[in-house]
């Protein structure tokens, strides 16, 4: 029922605007309604129950259809086929093609998350939407990235963690690319040395949690501003040299202890700091 009910408001909020406005609202603020009203459709007939396709992919469907009526005002497909531009179908397909409408229906995302974010009864995970969406959109550079490397190690353990995907790979260390964060395989015997273990890739964990702030933050600034330096910092046998010479924490490095201290924050739990 609230999907159907936010539909029909957004949809009576659409038709307004096609029908009785023009310049700014109708050209753009139309297309940013139009991604949500066409999400809650779907949600209303085929999508009801919460899911990670009705949540996390099926807006991502409705914004690439955006881009698909972008394409088919391009080619005046309702002059093509006699469509009224004040129709129902006209205003849902738009009348001018413009590259600008992207960055609507990219608001349209967002909003979509927003959206989602009021409906959801779990305060933890209510921002999860908007933080998966921006990620693969204003960071998909890293989170693109991410996902090769996910696939590379797409045997190993995998979970959700704070809303991005968490795996636990045969390195003991760990990486942060935009939706996909990798940490130490855990033992899974039950021992003084193991429990050590799992508590050092928890820490692990919330420092690369800290990394995927960052990259909601930079967005494409992230693979200069964090990724390149840490790289560096964590790679370079000079830099390795240097720290266990001086004994200088890992974390010494500003994207580092940057992490670390975003980490905690948003976790309540500790990160690694030597």
């Amino acid at each position: 029922m609230r999907h159907l009910i936010t539909f029909l408001i957004l949809l009576i909020a659409e038709i307004i605007i096609g029908k009785w406005t023009g310049g700014f609202i109708r050209g753009y603020v139309g297309d940013v309604l139009i991604i949500p009203t066409v999400y809650f459709l779907l949600r209303t007939i085929c999508f009801a129950r919460d899911g990670i396709f009705s949540v996390y992919v099926l807006p991502f469907i409705c914004y690439f259809l955006g881009w698909i009526a972008e394409v088919l005002q391009a080619i005046d497909i309702t002059g093509i086929l006699g469509i009224r531009k004040d129709s129902l179908l006209g205003i849902m397909i738009g009348g001018k093609y413009d590259l600008r409408d992207g960055l609507a229906y990219l608001i349209g995302l967002y909003l979509t998350g927003i959206l989602l974010m009021v409906f959801s009864k779990d305060k933890k995970e209510r921002w999860y939407p908007v933080k998966v969406f921006i990620h693969w959109t204003w960071g998909h550079m890293q989170t693109i990235a991410g996902f090769f490397i996910y696939l590379i190690y797409r045997h190993c353990p995998h979970r959700y963690y704070n809303g991005v995907l968490r795996t636990a790979w045969n390195k003991n260390s760990g990486l942060s690319m935009g939706f996909f964060i990798f940490t130490p395989y855990e033992e899974t015997e039950a021992s003084e040395k193991t429990e050590g273990r799992r508590e050092y890739c928890e820490k692990v964990a919330v420092h690369e949690y800290g990394h995927t702030l960052q990259a909601i933050l930079l967005g494409p600034l992230y693979p200069f501003v964090i990724g390149i330096p840490s790289l560096g910092w964590g790679n370079i046998p000079a830099f390795q040299k240097m720290r266990q010479e001086r004994n200088i924490p890992y974390t010494w490095l500003f994207c580092e202890k940057w992490a670390s201290y975003w980490g905690e924050k948003a976790t309540k739990e500790k990160a690694i700091w030597d």
